[in-house]
């Protein structure tokens, strides 16, 4: 405290007097000593405020003397709805420019990154409960606090930010005082009682400031306030933006109460905005909660002409559509996010309850955004409301007004076929739906200002905004054709619009010259233009969604033999070489150690086997790709899973088929010695007869033998006139061939027999793939069986894996599922077909033991278009030619 301010607060009454005395320029403050200075602070702002608010109720007494109550409330009620729903319109856009003024103040008040979405709450919070609730420093300052504060500002952030929003309110006040009382002088006049000359003389001086402020600032790194306090102003084209967002705030609340003023006031808007601007000036000065009673003053004042009940009834209407129906939106939302904030038991319940109606949501929006379809269609097809046209042809020009109800009709059936997609989780039905909404809410108001329609489409729009995960699947959105009763429905909906025009317009005679005819009472002509329109687009995009479907066969990106190496030193089963196939997809772990390989086919996505690799990530690969399939709206599908991971797949939610049983000969067991072995070595005694000799090439030498062993390949494939398969089984590819050793047999130095070796872990098993041999050799597969059992049995392995006989082991008992039924009925008359109990005994010769294999998929209803897909994915409709090998 300076030095003369302690000789003050010692001094005598005397001296005190003295001083007050002689020096009239000294302020009040200064002469009275401390404590009363205290106490006269204290008291004088109450004081003043009483006082205050006794003048401004005695004026409104005189203002209002024989009001009639009853006239205000009836011409209240009697205001148009295209008026409320325009006035509404005026405050949203007043409201977003407040957003703006919050987001000025957070880059300004710190460097903390700030969602929009945060923003939007604290300022349309904050301002509208402050507009409401009055002494805006403590209702809108704690709301703000409160949401910014669990954003991560701090006090002294949320203050600056606070005054960087002020200061826009205020830049925007002289911007708007300043043009408008140089373009009208005189309308000013009825509250300051100045001559036009000396408010034009002030208007200019805000302007004037108003540059000055943007020359200033302009250079940038301007800042004002000290310590934590100190604010760095926007520069330059910010400045301006930042006057911009002040003129937008004030002039659309000038305009919300502007268009619900009596139409026979005859004041333009530039001057009403400078009457409203000073309203809100002596509101603000009076400290009334919400300027209630200020305002209204200062709105009659300055139309002493106007009926004092029509000019109450737009103010109160006003006061609805800019103040209470905002401030209650805004109580709404601040509970909301006090609620997911707490962890009290009831945010708690709420949350659980949304895990529950999540599911719900896609099919819930679907029936909204098919709702909203209708509405704009049933909307089109019905006359406009001739009082809210005539109001509408002084905003927008006859042409847009004529494209906008065209648009509409357009949008709404486009509406009724996305809806299809939000069942299914895409996301670009989302993406589409939320822009044709947008479109549609504009087209409502422009081609009839049909606010209530557009009310219906913006509750549809936030709904789809606030639930955008929901939709996530990136499937295209004519990836199937549309269903028949999707096709029904739309068709149903335009139809009973068109049934609808025709009854509304029937007193309306038919003439060519309808369609033709562009004027603002014409709905006829418009409904026809309409409906056409709409048809036209529904039967294209239905056409096109009914004949266009994405194509079953995949490119498949090629992956090295690098990548998938270090899974295969990991896996326990030998056909995972099936990886090395160059007609797979891959889905690896993030550790590399592990991967699904899969293939696709129309909505199948269908993975071979079980995960390949270490066993601990099988889990997380099979949740991965299920995820994946999830988000192309695909069915996953796992092929021959053995029942080691069958826990996995009950837990993904898939159901289990039976597809048949593997065979494995146990290497210890086998022998060619003995009773036991007596039919082996007759088969090895028939091969020496016949000249046959088996070897192994190494995988090194194949290369050099790769032309004598496609001779053999050509020569097996015609002799059964069937072509490759694939993707469970290997094909005939070069490159495939030459990572393997190659078991052959040979007669007489030529090689008249193949099949590439599988090795699995040591100790664990061994078996081929793809087997061929030329017609009309006896004793092939049995010399090249028992030879590799040998082999295998030679290198150390346990299992030798003889393939799958399919449909068996399957039980055809009364009680058995209905799909062993029917695959048992198959085996049994299938026989001349494939010969599955014919494979089944050969096999069954080498005494193995036999292990089941399965089908995981979604079932039910998709299982007959499963099993179709994976049909044609294993007999193959590439143009590569393969043939079944002996493992199938």
């Amino acid at each position: 405290m300076p030095t003369n301010a302690l000789r003050a607060d010692h001094a005598s009454p005397a001296a005190e007097t003295r001083q007050a005395t002689f020096s009239p320029s000294t302020s009040l403050l200064t002469v009275v000593p401390s404590t009363r200075r205290h106490a006269l602070l204290r008291w004088a702002t109450p004081v003043v405020a009483l006082a205050g608010f006794a003048g401004l109720a005695a004026l409104l007494v005189k203002l209002l003397s024989g009001l009639d109550v009853a006239a205000v409330a009836a011409s209240a009620l009697g205001t148009p709805s295209y008026l409320i729903g325009l006035s509404l319109l005026c405050a949203a856009v007043s409201y977003a420019a407040l957003v703006g003024y919050d987001v000025f103040g957070v880059r300004a008040a710190t460097a903390k990154p700030v969602p929009l979405k945060t923003i939007a709450l604290g300022s349309f919070t904050s301002y509208a409960i402050g507009h409401t609730l009055g002494f805006p420093l403590v209702t809108a300052g704690a709301v703000r606090w409160r949401i910014y504060g669990g954003a991560g500002l701090t006090l002294a952030e949320v203050a600056k930010l606070t005054a960087v929003a002020a200061m826009t309110l205020w830049v925007g006040m002289a911007g708007v005082l300043g043009l408008s009382a140089i373009s009208e002088p005189q309308a000013l006049a009825s509250l300051d009682y100045l001559p036009a000359g000396l408010n034009q003389g002030i208007g200019a001086a805000l302007l004037v400031a108003l540059a000055a402020y943007w020359a200033w600032s302009r250079k940038g790194g301007r800042e004002i306030g000290r310590g934590d306090i100190r604010i760095r102003l926007p520069g330059g084209s910010a400045a301006l933006v930042q006057i911009g967002l002040g003129l937008t705030d004030i002039c659309a609340a000038a305009a919300a109460l502007w268009v619900l003023l009596p139409s026979d006031l005859g004041i333009g808007f530039p001057a009403f905005a400078a009457v409203f601007a000073s309203a809100i000036l002596l509101a603000v000065v009076s400290h009334v909660p919400a300027g209630l009673g200020a305002f209204e003053a200062a709105i009659l004042l300055a139309f002493p002409q106007a009926p004092t009940a029509e000019l109450l009834s737009a103010i109160l209407v006003w006061r609805l559509t800019y103040t209470l129906i905002p401030f209650l939106f805004a109580v709404v939302l601040f509970a909301v996010h006090e609620i997911k904030r707490s962890d009290a038991r009831f945010s708690q319940a709420v949350r659980r309850v949304r895990r529950v109606v999540l599911p719900f949501v896609p099919a819930a929006l679907a029936t909204l955004t098919f709702i909203g379809g209708l509405v704009l269609l049933t909307s089109g097809a019905l006359p406009n409301d001739y009082s809210r046209v005539r109001a509408l042809r002084h905003l927008v020009p006859l042409p847009f007004a004529e494209v906008s109800h065209l648009v509409g009709s357009a949008v709404g059936v486009m509406l009724l076929i996305l809806s299809r997609g939000l069942m299914r989780r895409l996301s670009s039905a989302w993406t589409l739906s939320v822009a044709l909404i947008g479109a549609g809410i504009v087209v409502s108001l422009a081609k009839g200002f049909d606010w209530e329609e557009a009310l219906v489409l913006c509750a549809v729009l936030s709904l789809l905004l606030t639930h955008r995960s929901a939709f996530y699947r990136k499937a295209g959105i004519f990836a199937e054709p549309l269903e028949p009763r999707w096709l029904v429905a739309i068709a149903l909906i335009v139809g009973c619009t068109l049934w609808l025009g025709f009854t509304a317009f029937h007193d309306v005679d038919y003439s060519h010259d309808l369609w033709w005819e562009f004027n603002w009472h014409d709905d006829a002509s418009r409904f026809l233009r309409g409906s056409l329109g709409a048809i036209i687009i529904g039967a294209a995009l239905s056409l096109y969604a009914l004949i266009h479907r994405q194509p079953g066969l995949h490119r498949v990106d090629p992956v090295t033999t690098n990548a998938i190496t270090p899974a295969l030193a990991h896996a326990e089963r030998a056909d995972a070489h099936l990886a090395l196939l160059e007609d797979k997809r891959f889905l690896f772990h993030e550790s590399g150690e592990a991967f699904l390989m899969y293939a696709v086919r129309g909505k199948s996505w269908i993975a071979m086997g079980d995960p390949i690799g270490k066993p601990e990530h099988a889990a997380d690969l099979m949740w991965q790709f299920l995820e994946e399939v999830d988000r192309h709206a695909g069915w996953p599908v796992f092929y021959q899973v053995s029942p080691t991971h069958l826990p996995l797949y009950l837990d993904g939610g898939l159901s289990l088929v039976k597809l048949g049983e593997e065979a494995h000969v146990d290497l210890d067991a086998f022998t060619t010695e003995g009773k036991a072995g007596k039919d082996w070595r007759a088969a090895l005694n028939r091969a020496k007869r016949e000249n046959l000799e088996f070897a192994v090439l190494p995988a090194a030498e194949v290369p050099a033998h790769l032309a004598e062993l496609k001779g053999v390949s050509d020569a097996w494939l015609a002799e059964r006139g069937a072509g490759e398969k694939g993707f469970s089984i290997g094909f005939w590819s070069e490159r495939y061939l030459s990572h393997f050793d190659v078991a052959v047999i040979r007669r007489e130095g030529s090689i008249v027999a193949f099949a590439n070796i599988w090795y699995g872990q040591p100790g664990g098993e061994i078996t081929v793939d793809l087997m061929r041999y030329m017609p009309g050799v006896s004793g092939i597969m049995d010399l090249l069986f028992v030879s590799l059992m040998q082999e295998g049995k030679a290198r150390g392995y346990r299992w030798f894996n003889l393939g799958m006989a399919p449909l068996s082991g399957l039980s055809d008992h009364r009680l058995a599922p209905n799909w062993h039924k029917l695959a048992a009925f198959v085996a049994r008359n299938g026989e001349r077909f494939y010969g599955f109990k014919g494979l089944r005994a050969y096999k069954e010769k080498f005494g193995p033991v036999w292990e089941p294999r399965y089908l995981a998929s979604p079932g039910g209803w998709a299982l007959p278009q499963i099993l179709l897909d994976v049909t044609n994915l294993i007999s193959g409709t590439q143009s590569r030619t393969t043939s079944k090998g002996a493992r199938s």
